[in-house]
């Protein structure tokens, strides 16, 4: 099966996974895959992300604005947050403008703000919060501040942190594909 490669930049810090299975929802590749972690990408999405033409691009694990301000990246007309552990620096944010980055998280914080910022799920599972889910965002200079454009809201049925884990995990990519649907283009569903 042949990808589109939509003119989109992802940043991750982690394994890349998310941006995997959006690709095979979407049936859509991103032109550009950075991270500031190599080490923790895995290795089945650099293999696929590379046959599909994505290049996969390293920057330091605690990047200075230079390393942003890259001319292809800029161009981007999408860029999008999976996992990325950083805050982006204001200058760069500015400098995408008018576009906006988008950030996904995996906490519900239009209902419940205390889960903005780090390891919401284990703050989820631990509140006991009667209804989880995730969001995306518009990215600004403050943690998780952004005005969020898609959530995915549901009861939480998550009897373990493992469940939490995998109960926002799907809320994430439905809330993704939602939001690439309405934004980016038409999908059948």
């Amino acid at each position: 099966m042949a990808f589109t490669k939509l003119d989109w930049t992802v940043f991750v810090s982690q394994t890349g996974k998310e941006v995997y299975d959006i690709c095979n929802l979407l049936n859509a590749v991103p032109k550009i895959l950075v991270t500031n972690n190599p080490k923790r990408l895995n290795e089945k999405v650099a293999t696929f992300l590379k046959a599909e033409g994505c290049e996969l691009k390293t920057i330091p694990f605690n990047p200075l604005l230079e390393h942003y301000l890259q001319e292809d990246i800029l161009n981007s007309n999408i860029i999008t947050l999976h996992g990325y552990l950083r805050i982006l620096p204001g200058q760069f944010i500015a400098s995408y403008s008018p576009r906006t980055i988008y950030n996904g998280h995996p906490g519900l914080i239009t209902y419940y703000e205390e889960l903005r910022g780090k390891d919401p799920q284990i703050r989820a599972w631990e509140g006991k919060y009667p209804t989880v889910g995730s969001v995306i965002h518009k990215v600004t200079e403050g943690v998780d501040e952004g005005e969020v454009v898609r959530f995915t809201a549901v009861n939480n049925t998550a009897t373990s942190l493992d469940e939490m884990y995998d109960l926002l995990r799907e809320t994430s990519l439905d809330s993704w594909k939602k939001f690439f649907k309405e934004n980016i283009f038409k999908l059948e569903d």
